[in-house]
């Protein structure tokens, strides 16, 4: 097979680019791109090509699915004989929602805070596991570790793996790949696109290949309302979630209704959400039939509660070998009471006597039947009056709610505990000091026992968000954001976290928790605050070295952003003054006169995607500018690291 492909000549040159026939080697599995550039002599070196199966699992959010183990064997799941009722309701629609006089392909379980929605989707997602029935799941999570299950762009790719793994769906997999093959861009187009191109079209091209009866049933999408955007931006420090969550979720909410409506799609989808605005306003005119299922006193929480209540204080007389008169009946009807229908209070409830570091089980029911507020008859009443006393046990309250914020507010590469750990702490074991008390809040293991922050349900945020529930315990965005600037200062003053284990990896080279520091120091500079040149300094000397074209200039923006032309602040002139410096000394492209004065006045933000616009250059970036556009194109690709040292070696430069 031969090809030839036109490569755009590069400013100021009259050298021609032509490309060598593409080699395909079927045994190797690798295509050989050979570019020659004619009276130069140049030949870059040929990489692998990228099979369309590799491209789909990159683009998987493999800890969304329901046995994934990022979820870990710990994830919510009713406790057995609670929920029957309602299982029996769900698993009765996914055999024979079809004889309905009125079929509807989606059901829609919601529910308020702390009722069960994710344990119950998470059985049913276990159940139809094991008899065949499950083709595909995705659980939200605003709480993971990774952005991608705290997105949607990794949706319809994760639900199109597991859809060509059943064997029973005959060719589909084919048929998928095909597309990547012809389109690998695919992935970059709207949810809605993505649906039509990946699994509308290939199911129609398959149509009549295999039994639609021995396909798999239902497609199962929890925690829908913890979904916060389309992509990184969308929850940048700072950021505002609220509105491009709303919008992403409406995105999946569109594309699975009109997979619903295709003839090709024969699956039924289960949505489990709280009743958010955005979520209730789509189903209040659903583009398809849909079923609801809410989680109110008609599947009698109570009982259900009270039977998990039973099991889990069993359980702990057992362990802590307390006599069989403990927590009687009548305690645990007040406890069911408390609890209001809600799981989440009853789950925290246990979790707190289970936690042995503040006292006995038996004094700690006590102090649980004393924080009771019988005058209170709000509907979230009792789990707020349980989150403030479980708070005010730890030696400093206010300071535990900013740690637990600050952790929340953590993103994907910073939110791992030896980092925040490192940034957090002023001295070894201060983060048990501070939240050891809270671990029925706030677990200091991970769902797989390993060292790690983990947050049990998200109304403890709500809860902390609104300031007529958590009061004096509320913390503003302004006292979180001055929080985190005296951290990030703190930490800069320390040279660094306390910690400096491995993070994670970036292109294969280790990220120290060092560098993490080093990346994340940009977004958490105060103008106010007075830095020295040292501080500078030492920034620049142990940023991370493939890092550095990007972010001193992103720094070098981001410290003038709060300047008047008039007027700079603290901050701006000995960051930007050592910037400068270092830069002339590296070989940099600096701004002129003219350019510093024009920034006074425009401020001229640093894009990453556009390096060669922004006046700061790395000479790589600098060098590029002169370099024919196809070799230009193999540096921004990553496969020329050094393009100003490639082009000088062959007598270019």
């Amino acid at each position: 097979m031969s090809t030839t492909t036109s490569v755009p000549r590069g400013v100021g040159t009259s050298s021609t680019v032509a490309r060598e026939p593409i080699t395909t080697n079927v045994a190797g599995n690798y295509l050989d791109y050979s570019t020659v550039y004619h009276n130069t002599n140049i030949t870059i070196a040929s990489r692998s090509r990228i099979e369309p199966f590799d491209r789909l699992l990159s683009r998987v959010a493999h800890g969304a699915v329901h046995d994934s183990a990022e979820r870990g064997p710990y994830a919510p799941k009713c406790h057995p004989k609670t929920r029957t009722a309602v299982q029996k309701d769900i698993m009765g629609w996914i055999r024979c929602g079809e004889q309905d006089e009125t079929p509807r392909r989606i059901l829609w379980l919601s529910g308020p805070a702390g009722s069960g929605k994710t344990a119950i989707a998470g059985t049913i997602a276990d159940q139809c596991y094991k008899q065949g029935l499950l083709a595909a799941s995705f659980f939200f999570s605003a709480f993971a570790r990774s952005m991608d299950r705290r997105l949607n762009k990794q949706f319809i790719p994760t639900l199109v793996y597991r859809l060509i793994q059943h064997k029973s769906v005959v060719g589909l997999k084919e048929e998928v790949l095909a597309v990547i093959e012809d389109d690998p861009w695919v992935f970059e187009k709207h949810l809605d696109q993505q649906l039509e191109e990946l699994i509308l079209k290939p199911l129609r091209k398959i149509a009549g290949r295999s039994n639609c009866g021995d396909w798999p049933l239902v497609i199962v999408v929890d925690g829908l309302d913890e979904c916060q955007g389309h992509s990184e931006s969308d929850i940048g420090p700072g950021g505002d979630t609220h509105t491009p969550g709303a919008s992403a979720q409406q995105e999946v909410l569109s594309a699975l209704s009109r997979a619903c409506t295709d003839s090709a799609f024969p699956f039924r989808i289960i949505i489990a959400s709280r009743p958010e605005p955005a979520i209730r306003h789509f189903f209040s005119t659903p583009q398809c039939p849909t079923l609801n299922v809410f989680l109110d006193n008609k599947y009698d929480p109570d009982s259900d509660i009270r039977l998990f209540l039973e099991a889990k204080f069993s359980d702990l007389r057992r362990r802590f070998k307390l006599p069989s008169t403990w927590a009687a009946k009548g305690i645990i009807d007040i406890l069911v009471k408390e609890a209001s229908g809600q799981f989440i209070y009853a789950a925290t409830v246990i979790r707190f006597l289970d936690n042995s570091r503040i006292g006995s089980p038996q004094q700690l029911l006590t102090r649980v039947l004393e924080w009771r507020n019988l005058s209170d008859s709000r509907p979230f009443a009792p789990l707020d009056l349980l989150y403030h006393r479980i708070l005010r046990t730890s030696p400093d309250p206010l300071m535990a709610v900013k740690w637990i914020c600050f952790i929340r507010a953590q993103q994907e590469d910073a939110y791992n505990f030896p980092y925040v750990r490192g940034v957090l702490e002023s001295y070894p074991g201060e983060t048990e000091h501070v939240l050891g008390t809270l671990t029925s809040l706030v677990g200091l293991v991970d769902g797989n026992e390993q060292p790690g922050f983990q947050f049990y349900h998200k109304s403890l945020f709500d809860f902390l968000q609104d300031p007529h529930r958590s009061s004096d315990l509320h913390v503003n965005d302004e006292s979180l954001l001055r929080f985190t600037g005296d951290l990030y200062y703190q930490t800069l003053q320390a040279r660094g976290p306390q910690f400096r284990a491995a993070g994670r990896s970036t292109d294969h080279r280790p990220l120290t928790l060092l560098d993490l520091f080093t990346l994340n120091l940009v977004h958490h500079i105060d103008p106010y605050r007075r830095y020295t040149p040292g501080d500078v300094e030492w920034w620049l000397l142990n940023l991370h070295e493939s890092s550095s074209d990007k972010w001193i200039p992103s720094m070098f923006s981001s410290i003038h952003r709060q300047c008047k032309w008039y007027h700079c602040l603290p901050a701006c002139g000995i960051w930007r003054e050592g910037i400068l410096r270092y830069c002339t000394e590296h070989g940099w492209r600096v701004p002129t006169t003219k350019e510093l004065l024009q920034g006074r006045f425009m401020n001229v933000s640093f894009d990453p995607l556009e390096p060669a616009d922004f006046p700061l250059r790395h000479p790589h970036i600098e060098a590029t500018r002169s370099l024919p556009a196809g070799l230009a194109d193999m540096y921004a690709s990553g496969y020329i690291e050094n393009p100003a040292k490639f082009y000088a070696t062959r007598g270019l430069g």
